[in-house]
C-alpha cells in the first residue's frame, strides 16, 4: 500500500535529519560512559515515579523529592547528558508535530 511506503519514506528522511543525526550521536556518546548510563537511568525511574504519584493525584513523598532534586542536579552537571536530553527533545517534538499534522489533516480529534 503506496500510505505505508509514504511512512517508510518518512522515517528514512527523519534519519537524515540533522536532529536525528544529533541524538544519535548523543546517544552514542552516553553509551560509552557507564556513569552517564547510570544517571540517566536513575533519572528516568524518579522521573516515572515523580510523574506517576502526580497523575495518581498523590504527592510524592518528601524523600523521593529531595532525591530526584539531587539526581536532576546531576544531570544539569552533566554535558553528555544534558546532550542527549536536548536532542532526545528535539526528535520528540518533531515526532507530535508530524503526528499533530496527521491528525489535523485527517480531522481526527474533531470530537475534543
Amino acid at each position: 500500500m503506496a500510505v505505508y511506503d509514504k511512512a517508510y519514506e518518512l522515517a528514512r528522511e527523519l534519519k537524515e535529519s540533522p536532529e536525528y543525526k544529533e541524538y544519535q550521536k548523543a546517544k552514542q556518546a552516553i553509551q560509552e560512559n557507564e556513569s552517564a548510563i547510570s544517571i540517566l537511568k536513575k533519572y528516568r525511574q524518579q522521573q516515572f515515579m515523580i510523574q506517576t504519584a502526580a497523575l495518581t493525584g498523590k504527592e510524592p513523598d518528601e524523600q523521593a523529592q529531595s532525591e530526584f532534586g539531587k539526581t536532576q542536579e546531576l544531570v544539569n552537571m552533566h554535558g553528555p547528558i544534558q546532550r542527549f536530553l536536548r536532542a532526545e527533545e528535539r526528535i520528540l517534538i518533531t515526532l507530535a508535530d508530524i503526528q499533530k499534522i496527521l491528525n489535523d489533516s485527517l480531522n481526527m480529534l474533531e470530537y475534543i
